[in-house]
């Protein structure tokens, strides 16, 4: 039993539950005074003698005094300067003392008052509710704390309900949210097989605030933007398969939808929002394509106004957008002045191409969100299953808007690729570009063949990225519906051409008699990025295997 000081072992009798209340108050006192912050190991040894409902009772009854006296009938007869109960902010300071240390913040005693202090925020007491949500913040820095207000959703959804409803500045409480919402999103994530009450409250709060944006007419809309944004970020398909099961996703996903449509209308505000809210679309695209994008067809189309046309209106505002959007990325970056060599030499070339790729943030939010409608299209064409009720025209004029976006890209591709001269250097330098770059280009090539002459150079950066970077897999995965689809154009049976490739045959014989047939059926850069995709080692790789490991 390790040695303690005759002052901590006083305190920690204070502190007990045989004290009376004077004592306990006295107690918490002396904890700032004779126990350093960083000295963890006496800060837990108090915790665990502690009284905790002691200091549950001081947060409610200090949270009771401090709303009497901002209620409208005490708020006359308050004596100017006069301030928030002692035992309130007295409260707040030591369980911040304790919260501060992660080991202590998991601990029942202060993981116990978090839904207390949820209520103390959401009262927007001034000066105590920003007290609070310090504290708040470091509690919720740890798992159990996380999972523990999505098990009980209720907690954070009173400050959510305060937010819209907040007559002073909301900024602290959508900062407080925009954390909260983030760390929620981060464990949802990381977790393997999550329990369904914590999906279901996530979505909960999700589905609370996403409301809270669509109906906003306040600039509480815009400083809602990056709080749904930084909660969509973290989460990947897996993700949002779970979530997708919730009776709810889709109608968080249309009150994002219009919040953003709303916002993107009113492009003479700022475009620091515009861009936003097109990010925040891109995430609900990726996530959730099949809510975020609608279709009508021609019996639907007796009226403009209904739900299914008007859903339909803003998804095609939202992808033509995004296409515009693109270009203009693509633009900013193209007419940027040539890499100077004495620049590469002292820097590298990915330092060197560094402040050109940033003015390009915007094009992988755009081209993702381009593709991801391919993909959604491709699959709500098929299940119509070529009924003559389809809205071709519709369908043609929003691929049209996204040729010109796959068209700027190969452009830009190419271009890029000879200012840093290295497919590896392009990756090092904006993998997020690439990637998403090659998600629309893979899905585009895959549906017309009548951009694949000018796509050729683009076969072989491919046919590298997936041999010699670490996001091979991915371009792989994109790139493979374009082999597919031109050895189909070209009547050329895939299985065939596959067991070619690998007995080193290649003895198909693309038919041209198509209009649309592919030209790269039967090139050298064809067949070196379908080994690549189908895992199939090239000569060159096989030679070098024998000289590291010898003949087999």
């Amino acid at each position: 039993m390790p040695d303690r000081s005759p002052q901590l072992e006083k305190c920690a009798r204070l502190l007990s539950s045989k004290s009376t209340d004077d004592e306990k108050l006295a107690g918490l006192l002396l904890v700032p005074k004779i126990v350093d912050a960083q000295d963890v190991e006496s800060l837990e040894y108090l915790l665990c003698s502690m009284d905790s409902r002691f200091i549950e009772r001081l947060l409610r009854t200090g949270l009771k005094q401090a709303t009497a006296e901002e209620s409208p009938e005490a708020h006359g007869s308050k004596d100017e300067g006069a301030g928030i109960p002692p035992m309130l902010n007295i409260a707040l300071f030591v369980i911040d003392v304790f919260a501060s240390h992660a080991i202590l913040a998991q601990r029942p005693q202060i993981l116990d008052r978090i839904e207390t202090l949820c209520s103390v925020v959401s009262s927007n007491i001034p000066h105590t509710s920003s007290d609070a949500v310090q504290v708040l913040c470091k509690i919720l820095a740890v798992d159990p704390a996380i999972e523990r207000v999505l098990a009980h959703v209720d907690f954070l959804s009173k400050i959510v309900e305060a937010t819209g409803h907040s007559q002073a500045d909301s900024l602290e409480l959508t900062q407080f949210l925009d954390y909260a919402l983030s760390r929620c999103s981060l464990w949802l994530h990381s977790t393997p097989e999550l329990p369904a009450q914590h999906v279901v409250g996530w979505v909960s709060l999700m589905n609370d605030i996403s409301l809270l944006f669509s109906r906003s007419e306040t600039i509480l809309k815009f400083r809602l933007l990056p709080v749904l944004a930084s909660a969509l970020t973290p989460l990947d398909s897996r993700d949002a398969g779970n979530i997708n099961g919730m009776a709810v996703c889709k109608t968080t996903v249309d009150s994002i939808r219009a919040g953003c449509v709303w916002i993107m209308r009113q492009r003479s505000e700022t475009t620091d929002y515009f861009d936003q809210a097109l990010v925040l679309a891109s995430h609900i695209v990726r996530l959730w394509p099949q809510h975020a994008f609608a279709m009508s067809t021609i019996a639907d189309n007796g009226s403009n106004s209904g739900p299914e046309q008007q859903e339909q209106k803003a998804a095609e505002l939202i992808l033509r957008l995004a296409c515009v959007e693109g270009q203009s990325a693509i633009d900013s970056m193209m007419i940027h002045a040539p890499l100077d060599e004495k620049v590469i030499q002292m820097s590298g070339a990915v330092a060197a191409d560094a402040d050109r790729l940033r003015l390009g943030w915007k094009l992988p939010f755009c081209a993702e969100l381009a593709a991801s409608w391919l993909e959604w299209a491709d699959e709500w064409l098929d299940a119509q299953d070529g009924s003559a009720d389809v809205d071709e025209a519709s369908v043609h004029s929003l691929m049209g808007e996204v040729q010109k976006l796959a068209e700027a890209v190969v452009t830009f591709a190419i271009d890029w690729k000879e200012r840093i001269e290295s497919e590896r250097a392009m990756m090092d330098a904006g993998p997020e570009i690439v990637a998403s770059v090659i998600h629309l280009l893979g899905r585009w090539l895959a549906t017309d063949t009548k951009l694949h002459n000018r796509a050729m150079p683009i076969l072989a950066m491919c046919a590298n990225w997936i041999d010699q970077s670490r996001y091979g897999q991915v371009v792989k995965e994109y790139m493979r519906p374009s082999v597919s689809f031109a050895l189909e154009t070209c009547e050329v049976d895939e299985a065939q051409y596959v067991d070619d490739l690998r007995s080193h045959r290649l003895q198909h014989k693309a038919r041209r008699t198509q209009d649309l047939a592919s030209p790269w059926v039967g090139t050298i850069e064809f067949d070196d990025l379908a080994r690549a995709v189908y895992g199939i080692p090239s000569d060159e790789e096989m030679l070098r295997r024998r000289q590291e490991h010898g003949p087999s």
